[in-house]
């Protein structure tokens, strides 16, 4: 296996918390733990959670912004799809069942710390997971994918997690009335219903008045469609904690697992 970034933290909570108040409450949790982080008031935060069992759409800022992007708002709405917005930046993936996301949530720094960095250092552990489960991942772009960019992890061409990224504040560490941390979001398709999913991704677009962004259902894949296994999120998220408590402390990372 190929030695993890040295960017890695020695020490990190390994946290499965859920927030059951909203499914935008659980989203935004990562911003309200990476406040924590900057601050020092916690150690660095490997975050894997579930979404709420709610079927929709999250999206970023830019997605929304418009009129022509509240109406399209407003019209998923009314079609049994909410959208949630979410801090990270991207375009729109599937929300609810069948979801399960990996949160990396470290301070900023300031030797040698890049997007694209971060963005490998995400990627790595779930390429080694899937792998370990017996499916050749890599991280790569699949053009046509949604929310398709450089660090989308897939296997066969089809895209499986898809990865956004945020940096908030200053330097942590720094005398800085506003410390900063990153955070590095995964969102992986387990077991969704990936048609209905790209279905709506393609009209909430049509709707935004986005020709931009086009999303293709054979560019995709979930980890139950490819395995060929009744995968659901929970079996996954066990199996992924279990893999990075074992996965850490051989590169040199010391977790702390808090159920």
């Amino acid at each position: 296996m190929i030695a993890w970034d040295p960017l890695w933290p020695r020490e990190v909570e390994v946290l499965v918390e859920e927030v059951l108040a909203s499914p935008l409450d659980n989203i935004l949790h990562d911003d309200e733990i990476g406040q924590q982080v900057a601050h020092r008031d916690r150690i660095p935060v490997v975050r894997v959670w579930r979404h709420l069992p709610v079927t929709g759409l999250v999206v970023s800022r830019r997605d929304v912004a418009g009129q022509a992007g509240q109406q399209a708002v407003a019209r998923m709405a009314s079609e049994g799809w909410p959208l949630f917005v979410r801090s990270t930046g991207g375009t729109a993936v599937p929300h609810g069942e069948g979801m399960l996301n990996l949160s990396l949530i470290f301070p900023r720094q300031a030797e040698g710390a890049t997007t694209d960095r971060y963005y490998r250092i995400l990627c790595q552990p779930l390429v080694e997971w899937l792998r370990a489960l017996g499916l050749a991942a890599e991280m790569t772009d699949v053009p046509g994918a949604y929310c398709d960019g450089n660090y989308n992890v897939a296997f066969s061409g089809r895209k499986v997690v898809g990865t956004a990224q945020a940096w908030r504040g200053g330097l942590a560490g720094m005398s800085s009335r506003h410390p900063g941390y990153v955070l590095a979001h995964g969102c992986i398709s387990i077991s969704p219903d990936l048609d209905a999913a790209i279905a709506a991704i393609q009209r909430f677009y049509r709707y935004a008045e986005r020709d931009d962004v086009r999303v293709e259902r054979d560019k995709a894949t979930t980890l139950a469609e490819a395995s060929g296994e009744p995968w659901t999120s929970a079996e996954a998220k066990d199996s992924l904690v279990e893999f990075l408590l074992h996965r850490l402390p051989e590169v040199g990372v010391t977790p702390r697992f808090s159920p």
